[in-house]
């Protein structure tokens, strides 16, 4: 489930600000719910909706305008990979040409096991991604694959040596 990767990347800080400023107190607690507390019961939009004084109707109407705001990417659980049986886990920087990045990008973005792909600036490597594994045979065999079929030669892998945060909570 990797990120997917498009040129150009535009930050833009006014719009972001424009948005959080947007959002009432209700969607602030229900995204600090969706993302700390959320109810592993039968019901658990009903059980949100209780405890912000909505209806389940109420909090799944929130949950889908801020997911088609582009608030809310995703609900879903934050794996422990280790015990699925990925237990190696690498970062790996590229230095990849401008006129290569799409493609690049595409053939890294082409691999379930790498979970986020970035363009950073700055420094000799441009293109980062994580990649997590269940072997180092199968991590080597990826970047092999990477190497081959994108043609880049630069590239570096920093593996996971201890994980030491797996944790963002933002607070709106």
């Amino acid at each position: 489930c990797g990120v997917k990767f498009r040129l150009p990347i535009r930050i833009n800080l006014t719009e972001h600000y424009y948005i959080m400023s947007e959002l009432d107190e209700i969607d602030k607690k229900l995204i600090a719910c969706l993302q700390e507390d959320f109810p592993l019961v039968m019901s658990p939009f009903k059980e949100l909706g209780e405890r912000l004084s909505l209806s389940e109707k109420e909090v799944i109407a929130r949950i889908k305008r801020l997911k088609a705001r582009g608030i809310i990417k995703r609900i879903g659980p934050v794996h422990n990979p280790q015990n699925l049986g990925y237990g190696r886990r690498t970062l790996v920087g590229m230095s990849v040409d401008r006129d290569k990045l799409e493609n690049t990008a595409a053939i890294v973005n082409g691999f379930p096991e790498i979970t986020h792909n970035y363009l950073r600036r700055g420094g000799s490597f441009n293109l980062w991604f994580t990649l997590i594994c269940p072997t180092q045979k199968r991590i080597n065999d990826i970047i092999r694959e990477i190497k081959h079929r994108s043609g880049i030669r630069r590239l570096i892998s920093l593996p996971t040596i201890r994980t030491v945060k797996i944790k963002t909570v933002f607070k709106p």
